[in-house]
């Protein structure tokens, strides 16, 4: 198994990528966190090596941020008998000058829980990390989750967002986006300054729900069913020269099959229209998908990365933003 790519820019130029991997499927108590890089741009890439692992618990890497003194890499380790439920949350800093990654160290101020996605730096310099988060709403041995019933019926996911205003040395939780299915691997995007759209995935239908923020990420309005179809799949929002470009799955059948194609997005009026759709790829294999984008603004370079995958093999492809700005 090879899942969920994360990939960024480092320091040193070279192009690195995170892969949540280990064991026969996700969670497993026997997933671990890989990491591979490329010194040409995405040409080639070195072998996957494990960056980290636990002797009793699955672990697993959601974010790579790059926006503060050093990149810093989501780290989560868990329980898979109660799927997401006990799951802890950490940090690993990357060091420059030895190449090295930092042991995992607990967030400050005892936040834990919560899995953290694509962090965004606001206009104001504030940092926003969309979160979510799986609760235990009774029925249910809550501390193991019966396999014979989908987990999202009873151990809900709501989603949230972590701000910090001093460069991560603090952080605060706010929001709690819920409804009455699963509202969880959201994604946000500034549209304006403090103004902050949220997409997440609704567990078992085939459209994605939206909340807005205009504090800067401290107040969320009510989740409401979006017009944005989704294959109940990973969607990426990235703002680039006054538009909003989205990365999705954008059919509207539920189901592991119809995560294809992998569309582009692009939206001029903070992602209330999208005039521009592109499909970018299809799986080639009947049954496979190509899905889970994670990607970022390469503004030196002028281009947008994406690392994608299909399960087992991962992508990497790149666009020069010319093709996307504002005419």
């Amino acid at each position: 198994m090879g899942r969920e790519p994360v990939l960024r820019r480092m320091p040193d130029g070279s192009l690195f990528c995170a892969v949540y991997s280990g064991g026969p499927t996700e969670p497993h108590d026997d997933n671990v966190v890989l990491g591979t890089r490329s010194l040409d741009d995405g040409l080639t890439w070195t072998s996957p090596d494990v960056l980290f692992r636990h002797d009793a618990r699955g672990v697993w890497a959601t974010e790579l941020f790059t926006g503060g003194d050093s990149p810093c890499l989501f780290v989560h380790a868990f329980d898979a008998a109660s799927h997401y439920l006990e799951l802890q949350t950490f940090r690993s800093f990357y060091s420059a000058q030895t190449g090295q990654w930092s042991e995992p160290v607990s967030l400050p101020g005892g936040l834990s829980g919560v899995i953290v996605r694509q962090g965004i730096v606001l206009q104001n310099g504030s940092w926003v990390f969309p979160v979510y988060w799986q609760e235990a709403l009774g029925d249910r041995n809550w501390r193991k989750i019966d396999k014979a019933y989908h987990p999202h019926d009873s151990w809900r996911m709501m989603s949230g967002a972590l701000r910090s205003d001093d460069r991560g040395k603090t952080f605060t939780l706010h929001g709690n986006l819920r409804a009455d299915l699963s509202l969880w691997e959201p994604n946000a995007v500034e549209i304006a300054p403090n103004h902050l759209v949220m997409l997440m995935r609704a567990e078992g239908t085939p459209w994605k729900y939206r909340s807005e923020s205009r504090d800067g990420g401290l107040t969320w309005s009510v989740p409401v069913q979006s017009d944005i179809p989704c294959a109940n799949s990973k969607v990426t929002l990235l703002s680039w020269d006054r538009r909003v470009i989205m990365l999705h799955n954008p059919s509207d059948k539920v189901g592991w099959q119809h995560r294809t194609p992998l569309s582009l997005w692009i939206s001029d009026d903070g992602c209330k229209t999208w005039p521009v759709k592109i499909d970018l790829v299809y799986a080639t294999i009947p049954g496979q998908a190509i899905c889970y984008p994670h990607a970022f603004i390469d503004r030196e370079q002028r281009q947008l990365c994406v690392a994608v995958d299909s399960a087992r093999t991962h992508y990497f492809f790149k666009a020069p933003l010319a093709d996307f700005e504002a005419d």
